[in-house]
């Protein structure tokens, strides 16, 4: 009877232990990607956290002066222009990109023969890189040879102005490089998600005389919400991180009329020996992005298809 006892209790502490292993493994598996995290990512916030609390030139001793940095970006014109800067670059990625994606990915959603063709040919600027297409665009800007040279010859001489030059027109000007560069990214997310569409809506909708618009909105839309949604969310995340265009092509000129917080905080922290002080911005920039990422999440767990 004992050696019975013995043997169940046995049994129930391999059980156990086994458990535990289970339970161990994944954790284990998952340590050294979590470890590279903590390091990769949460020490660059943590030391970005800390030094926004500083008066730092990057050589001598840090001080320490409480919300200071804080009290002068309040105070801070060049930030409020870069922070309207990033509204206005976000709400011309919210629209004109979109709005572009979307129209050639029906298009090309409809081609029956060299779909993948149209496609490859769509994505080719997203996968170039980022200096290269600035500079392209350079090119195509440059007033004694680029656009311009052609937009006289066709008689549109009020148009052939200084793109990057102008304080108008300097940040769409970017905005628009980025776009052609961005658009393709965009089109492949929404043929993916028009491939998954239920066709027998569509063919009802047809069937009761629904006309090709009232198609797209009550019937196509709705059913690639969740990739839309996507999209708008990865767009605004982004705005506040868009840097290279802009420094590439402009450095934030003319007059910091295409300043953007990404660019405005890199020229405080080398050129101005400001680290500090850039900290403070950069730390807005992601509280800006957390704000996002929670306001989505709240969506979501309202109901939101998302």
């Amino acid at each position: 009877m004992e050696l019975s006892t013995d043997i169940t209790k046995s049994i129930k502490m391999a059980k156990k232990k086994s458990k535990r292993r289970r339970a161990l493994l994944p954790w284990l598996l998952l340590s050294p990607t979590i470890l590279l995290l903590l390091l990769v990512v949460g020490g660059p916030i943590i030391g970005t956290i800390g030094l926004s609390f500083t008066n730092w030139n990057g050589i001598a001793p840090a001080e320490f002066i409480g919300l200071q940095n804080f009290v002068q970006l309040i105070h801070d014109e060049v930030f409020y222009k870069a922070l309207f800067n990033n509204f206005k670059w976000m709400i011309f990625f919210l629209t004109v990109p979109v709005i572009l994606g979307l129209s050639i990915a029906l298009l090309i959603s409809r081609v029956k023969r060299g779909r993948m063709f149209y496609r490859t040919v769509v994505f080719l600027p997203y996968i170039v890189a980022t200096v290269v297409t600035a500079k392209i665009w350079l090119w195509i800007y440059n007033p004694f040879f680029g656009i311009n040279v052609k937009l006289k010859e066709w008689g549109f001489n009020d148009l052939a102005i200084s793109w990057l030059g102008e304080i108008k027109t300097a940040l769409f000007a970017v905005a628009a490089a980025d776009g052609w560069h961005f658009f393709g990214f965009l089109v492949v997310l929404f043929l993916v998600a028009l491939q998954q569409l239920d066709k027998h809506l569509e063919e009802a909708a047809i069937v009761e005389g629904a006309n090709r618009f009232q198609v797209l909105w009550h019937v196509i839309l709705p059913q690639i919400r969740p990739t839309i949604v996507l999209n708008y969310m990865l767009i605004i995340i982004w705005s506040f991180a868009a840097f290279d265009y802009v420094f590439v092509m402009t450095q934030g000129g003319p007059g910091n009329a295409s300043e953007l917080l990404a660019t405005y905080m890199y020229k405080l922290a080398i050129y101005g020996q400001q680290p500090g002080y850039a900290s403070a911005v950069a730390l807005t920039m992601g509280i800006f992005s957390l704000l996002v990422i929670l306001g989505f999440g709240t969506l979501k767990k309202k109901g939101w298809d998302i």
